[in-house]
């Protein structure tokens, strides 16, 4: 990626590497992954010069939609989930450790929202859950600027629209099986046929 020139084979560079997340055997192959590229981006962050940053914030952002597709593609299966939360907890989004750059925080907070509404086509995340180390940057973090950044993305639109989203489909489940359960009778036998 460093060596790498002209932004057309820079994009596809990265998004050729983050791809690698698909490729992985096992959850729990994935998730030794993506935290080995936390880690050294986190490490690495503070040495990319100027002129090499921008094919590195599309790195960033790569590994951070592939991530989301991954976990989707499982079902948003709740263990995976939590673990991968476990992951970027661990990294990006870790409030006090000093080894991690606040630049690469920024960019985190600043496009995680996109990515997650990107993954989230259907609303069947469990939304909540994958915008916790979001808020809790919001509320916790001893940044003052990453407390702001966290804030302004969690009033996103499309924050509020997605609990709007989740709230429509639980109330048409809901009128589905109160639908059901009128049909079936109040005592749940069978009342013969319709006139």
């Amino acid at each position: 990626m460093w060596m790498s020139d002209k932004p057309r084979n820079q994009q596809q560079l990265a998004r050729d590497l983050a791809d690698l997340v698909h490729v992985m055997p096992t959850r729990e192959n994935f998730l030794v992954f993506v935290d080995g590229f936390w880690q050294t981006m986190s490490r690495e962050w503070p040495s990319i010069d100027a002129l090499r940053m921008d094919k590195f914030l599309y790195l960033v952002r790569c590994y951070v939609q592939e991530g989301f597709q991954y976990v989707r593609r499982s079902g948003w299966d709740e263990d995976l989930v939590e673990k991968y939360m476990g992951v970027l907890e661990a990294t990006p989004f870790e409030l006090r450790s000093v080894r991690i750059s606040n630049g690469l925080r920024y960019h985190v907070i600043d496009l995680y929202v996109d990515e997650l509404d990107k993954a989230d086509e259907d609303s069947a995340s469990p939304f909540e859950r994958l915008i916790a180390p979001m808020k809790k940057m919001a509320r916790d973090s001893p940044n003052k600027a990453a407390r702001k950044r966290a804030t302004e993305a969690l009033d996103d639109k499309r924050v509020d629209n997605w609990k709007s989203r989740k709230e429509i489909t639980e109330e048409s489940e809901e009128e589905d099986d109160e639908d059901e359960d009128e049909q079936d009778g109040e005592d749940g036998e069978f009342g013969g046929f319709d006139d």
